[in-house]
């Protein structure tokens, strides 16, 4: 990648693409839950993301250009806790389908709590390097749409994994029940 020679002008580029290879995660990321998640609302606002992301990319793309950069293609690593090895394993193993969709809708709230963050940061930068406005307000933009997303997130996780939660217990019973009715059939 070569910038202009300005330094101010290359800092801002820098952060730009920095911004852009989280949002590249990003889409990858939202892809690969679209295809696993296992919850019709969840699926639905995170394919409502997935545009929004995509154009975010765009976005920061055409300021990269219109600033003299070349937009990164590389994808930077979205902050995702990862728990210690023997829980991983435990947790991996042992978890149903509607457990996992509930640790990875919790993960997605931490990564869109922490791209606002970075579009937070992003902004006060490109302000203190008195950057043109078409940029700050490119960013204001994603910064707003990474916001909205993460209030959903938060305001509807709880009620959609306590929904997720109930119906596996209820498919529990059901299934201990049919169990019981077999084994009460088996012995009559």
């Amino acid at each position: 990648m070569i910038y202009p020679f300005d330094r101010s002008n290359m800092i801002a580029l820098v952060g730009l693409n920095l911004a852009l290879s989280y949002e590249n995660a990003a889409v990858y990321r939202l892809e690969k839950r679209l295809s696993e998640t296992i919850d019709a609302e969840i699926k639905e606002r995170l394919g409502r993301h997935l545009v929004q992301t995509r154009e975010q990319q765009g976005r920061l793309k055409d300021r990269i250009i219109a600033m003299g950069g070349e937009p990164i293609m590389e994808s930077g690593r979205l902050p995702i806790p990862e728990p210690p090895q023997s829980l991983k394993s435990m947790i991996e193993a042992g978890s149903s389908t509607n457990e996992r969709e509930v640790w990875e809708s919790l993960n997605d709230l931490i990564i869109e709590k922490a791209e606002a963050i970075m579009y937070q940061g992003g902004i006060q930068a490109l302000e203190l390097l008195n950057t043109e406005k078409k940029t700050i307000k490119a960013l204001q933009k994603n910064l707003k749409e990474e916001e909205a997303f993460a209030k959903w997130l938060e305001k509807n996780n709880p009620r959609i994994a306590r929904r997720l939660m109930t119906k596996q217990l209820e498919a529990k019973k059901k299934k201990r029940k049919t169990e019981e009715a077999a084994a009460t059939a088996t012995t009559s």
